[in-house]
């Protein structure tokens, strides 16, 4: 395997293991996303200030690495 694929494959199974910012946003815009093929489902928070800048973002959600 090579040293790009290796390092890849640590950071996902890193991620998946201890993801971050993996929590509700209360009060935030929502985006629900499935996919039937592989069982993946996933929501993703975007809190935007009253400019519309970002100020946070996080999901929760069920997939495989």
């Amino acid at each position: 395997m090579s040293e790009l694929r290796e390092l890849y494959q640590e950071l996902i199974l890193d991620h998946s293991k201890n993801p971050r910012n993996f929590h509700a946003l209360e009060g935030a815009r929502k985006a629900e996303g499935f996919n039937p093929l592989c069982g993946d489902h996933f929501q993703v928070y975007l809190q935007l200030d009253e400019a519309d800048v970002i100020r946070d973002v996080s999901f929760q959600g069920a997939g495989c690495a």
